[in-house]
C-alpha cells in the first residue's frame, strides 16, 4: 500500500494529514450550507456541538479510507 508523502509548499514540507483536514472542513462547510437549506439545524439540541461531531466523523472517515 502506497503511503501519502509529504505535501511541498514553498520548500516548507506539511504533513499529509493537512490534507485531510482541510478536505475535512470543505465537506463540513457543504453539509452545513445544505442543512442550513433544508431548515434541519433546529432538529439539534446543540448545533455547534453536533457540526463538531460531523467534522471529527467526516474526518476519521477520510483517514480510514485514505482519500
Amino acid at each position: 500500500m502506497n503511503s501519502p508523502r509529504d505535501i511541498d509548499f514553498g520548500g516548507v514540507l506539511v504533513a499529509p494529514f493537512v490534507r485531510y483536514l482541510f478536505l475535512a472542513l470543505v465537506i463540513l462547510i457543504a453539509v452545513r450550507f445544505l442543512v442550513g437549506r433544508l431548515g434541519l439545524r433546529s432538529m439539534f439540541a446543540n448545533p455547534p456541538l453536533a457540526e463538531a461531531a460531523l467534522y471529527v466523523s467526516v474526518l476519521a472517515s477520510l483517514v480510514a479510507f485514505r482519500l
